[in-house]
């Protein structure tokens, strides 16, 4: 006849039996329904961290659209003697000093009255730019005179994905006479 052990316990009066490697099979249990909740969960944290990146992308490029388009706003609104070409604009400031807007390599440059140039868009610190600047259109010349208005018409466009529009016709010396973005 073959022995069978058992493990008694007394808990409040009561008595009970319990098998050996019972604690084994809740052990494996335990383990199997962790890994199949963090398999369920999983995906939905990874989805969340790469729309809460794309989401700080967006701002970004957002952000810098709205500057650039108050930059130009600002500058050529009150701007005289105008000298457009396809990828800059000249003018004289309301001061009379020299000034404009250049793209070099995909960044709109701010020229100063002293001859030197600073970067209205683009993210340099890092080495790279994560936002470029595009035509509008392929073919089409980012900045164009028509009539008494500047047309400035461009793309920002992030690494990510994301674009800002920018679409602008402005009256110098008057202000703005369009503006679709």
């Amino acid at each position: 006849m073959e022995e069978k052990r058992f493990t008694v316990r007394v808990l409040d009066g009561k008595t009970s039996r319990k098998q050996n490697g019972f604690i084994l099979l809740e052990m494996v249990l335990a383990s199997s329904l962790t890994a199949l909740i963090l398999l369920a969960v999983l995906p939905a944290a990874v989805q969340a961290v790469r729309m809460f990146e794309y989401g700080c992308s967006w701002q970004e490029t957002a952000l810098q659209g709205i500057h650039l388009e108050d930059t130009l706003t600002v500058s050529l609104s009150t701007a005289s003697s105008l000298r457009v070409t396809d990828s800059s604009v000249r003018f004289l400031t309301d001061q009379k000093l020299r000034s404009g807007f250049l793209i070099r390599q995909g960044i709109v440059y701010k020229c100063l009255d002293d001859g030197t140039v600073q970067p209205v868009t683009g993210t340099e610190e890092t080495g790279r730019n994560k936002i470029t600047v595009k035509p509008l259109e392929p073919g089409c010349p980012v900045f164009s005179q028509e009539g008494e208005c500047v047309r400035i018409a461009m793309n920002l466009i992030h690494e990510a994905g994301c674009i800002w529009r920018c679409e602008l016709w402005i009256r110098p010396g008057n202000g703005i006479a369009y503006e679709a973005s």
